[in-house]
């Protein structure tokens, strides 16, 4: 009877285990996911020493991996970069990092340091049962929305195409794909064709559940809340068809934020997802519509140089490009190699770039061969100034350049900066005169390049700087707004502060009338303001509501025959009649920032976006 009894106990436990053998084979892949967004390191700031105390809690945790989505740093220097690199170093686990706009908008080098500490700036892996696709969606080098780039949207359709169909697909980014990227339609609808079945984002800074144009979408926690008590980070749990969403406090237990079935997503129904971008502002204006002349298979960040039957502009594959007006062709490129986010300028027989490379190159504007090349150790982001017969042009952290146009000599250097300058200066009879990202607006002689004059605004953040911002100059006095949202009156001779107001909410766009007697800027909702010159103090200033919504675009404003042209970073131009102070006409060319605006050799309206547009609108 115990014989017959062990027999069975023995087959009992042979089936059980057998059962849990096959039960754990077919038991669906789990994951657990530590997501970090919007830390914003500062090497020695709290963010800085918090982030160093959740990666401790991670490491003593079960996490698969971590993935950071974007605003590592707050100005994404090359310092705080290397302080966030550090921490990450001691992670147990695999990370995957993009960089968001803290990082692509005000980097140091172009995002070259971002690459060399964390490789690509987008990347794609897999799991058992899941895959993750991640990108960069800008903005470059300037105020603006969201963008990905037309290179990095065809390797994302090139990636998902290569997608494996029984994987469920996971997006993640830094901006939400919605409102703020200017291309959401474009990505979201190619993340719909391949099934991806949740995006997660950053940018906000607050945990929460969003539509994204049908596919799920959460935006994760920053690394301290709006009260500064409020510590933590975001966990993603992941096991067959059900997803978890937690937020973590440091010290504290985890709190469930969301979950649901990967197959249902009627708990995005209810949310509010972006209408489709329209045009139907041009119907409106169907009289101003404009004549396409090129579209770039890249992005453009910067603007177009022209001259007689030639465009000449830098692109974001790396390209240096000549379109022959006469035959809508390219006429010739120069493969630069990594993306640029300059303008070219152009002087006698040349045309002249820098690069992000840190040079200053000079080619036949006939053939493209290059004439001569400049070493300038640091990367151009901006449009040179030709004076004469030199070219003055910002060099990031090196300051500003005095070259002679025709050799590439240098001929003298100011880099009495702790910034980084981008800007296009502003040159006077004997001043040249530009804004930094160190809180500074600098004035140097234009001969010898030693300083005459700087004035500060006050703020110790760098954020707030005349960085991006070209000083206009009339009856002596000098004319800036600035991310302070402050327009400033200076006297051009010593750098005194003469007048200073908050009245209107400007930022970075704004420009001078041909004849000197109006300063003009765009303001962060819907309207432009127009100052005179001589009674600016006066309160005979004026505005004129132009309905373009939201804007930070700093593409300087521009005036001819009493009207005044601006851009926005809708890809929006507009003009207003200075006598009339009425809207004249908006035309909508695209959905993406508005580069630069120029009148052509013909008197033509040229203008370019960033998301590689160049057309022309008659006067």
């Amino acid at each position: 009877m115990r014989k017959l009894f062990n027999s069975i106990l023995h087959r009992y436990v042979f089936v059980l285990l057998i059962m849990n053998v096959l039960w754990a084979c077919n038991r669906p892949e789990r994951l657990s996911i530590a997501f970090f967004t919007d830390i914003h390191v500062v090497p020695g700031n709290q963010h800085e020493e918090v982030f160093q105390k959740a990666i401790e809690e991670v490491n003593a945790g079960e996490f698969d991996f971590v993935v950071i989505t974007g605003d590592l740093s707050n100005m994404g220097s090359d310092e705080e970069l290397k302080a966030v690199k550090a921490i990450l170093d001691n992670i147990e686990v695999p990370y995957y990092v993009l960089p968001g706009n803290h990082e692509t908008n005000w980097s140091e080098t172009g995002g070259a340091t971002y690459q060399k500490l964390f490789g690509d700036d987008r990347f794609f892996f897999t799991t058992e049962a899941y895959q993750f696709v991640g990108f960069n969606t800008g903005p470059y080098m300037k105020m603006g929305d969201g963008h990905v780039k037309k290179e990095d949207v065809k390797w994302l359709k090139d990636r998902l195409n290569l997608s494996d169909s029984n994987k469920h697909l996971i997006s993640l980014a830094h901006y939400p794909l919605m409102d703020g990227l200017d291309n959401w339609p474009e990505i979201t609808a190619q993340l719909k064709k391949y099934d991806v079945k949740m995006a997660f984002c950053g940018h906000g800074h607050k945990l929460q559940l969003l539509n994204f144009n049908g596919i799920p979408g959460v935006m994760g926690r920053a690394l301290i809340g709006r009260d500064k008590d409020d510590k933590g980070y975001n966990i993603i749990e992941l096991e067959g068809d059900s997803v978890w969403v937690k937020s973590k406090q440091l010290g504290c237990e985890l709190q469930l934020a969301f979950s649901w079935d990967i197959h249902r997503t009627n708990q995005i129904d209810s949310l509010e997802f972006p209408h489709p971008v329209d045009y139907l502002i041009n119907k409106q204006f169907r009289n101003h519509q404009p004549e396409i002349l090129f579209e770039s298979p890249a992005s453009i960040m910067g603007g177009v140089a022209q001259e007689d039957e030639c465009l000449y502009w830098l692109a974001s594959d790396g390209a240096f490009n000549c379109f022959d007006l006469a035959t809508s062709e390219i006429k010739w490129a120069q493969n630069l190699c990594k993306p640029q986010y300059s303008t070219p300028v152009v002087y006698k027989h040349l045309t002249i770039v820098g690069t992000s490379q840190g040079q200053v190159k000079a080619f036949d504007k006939r053939s493209g061969k290059l004439v001569w090349e400049t070493d300038v150790h640091y990367p151009v982001f901006s449009e040179g100034k030709i004076d004469g017969d030199d070219l003055y042009v910002a060099c990031g952290k090196g300051g500003m350049l005095r070259l002679n146009a025709s050799t590439g000599e240098v001929l003298w250097q100011y880099n009495e900066v702790n910034g980084f300058v981008q800007v296009t200066p502003c040159i006077t009879d004997d001043k040249v005169i530009f804004g930094a990202w160190d809180t500074f607006l600098h004035c140097v002689d234009k001969n010898s390049g030693q300083q005459v004059w700087k004035w500060t605004n006050g703020h110790r953040a760098k954020l707030y700087s005349p960085g991006n911002v070209t000083p206009v100059v009339s009856n002596d006095k000098v004319f800036i707004v600035a991310p302070d949202r402050r327009m400033t009156v200076i006297n051009l001779e010593n750098g005194e502060q003469l007048f200073r107001t908050n009245k209107h909410k400007v930022r970075e766009s704004s420009g001078i009338s041909t004849d000197g007697r109006y300063f003009f800027a765009k303001l962060m909702n819907d309207s432009i303001v127009v100052y005179p010159t001589v009674d600016y103090n006066l309160e005979k200033d004026w505005s004129v509501n132009v309905g373009f919504g939201y804007e930070h675009n700093p593409v300087p404003l521009l005036e001819a025959d009493g009207i005044v042209y601006g851009g926005t970073k809708n890809g929006e131009v507009f003009a207003v009649g200075v006598e009339s102070k009425k809207l004249l006409w908006r035309y909508k060319i695209s959905n993406s920032s508005i580069n630069k605006l120029q009148f052509m050799d013909n008197q033509q309206l040229l203008v370019n976006s960033m998301d590689g547009k160049i057309v022309v609108f008659s006067k």
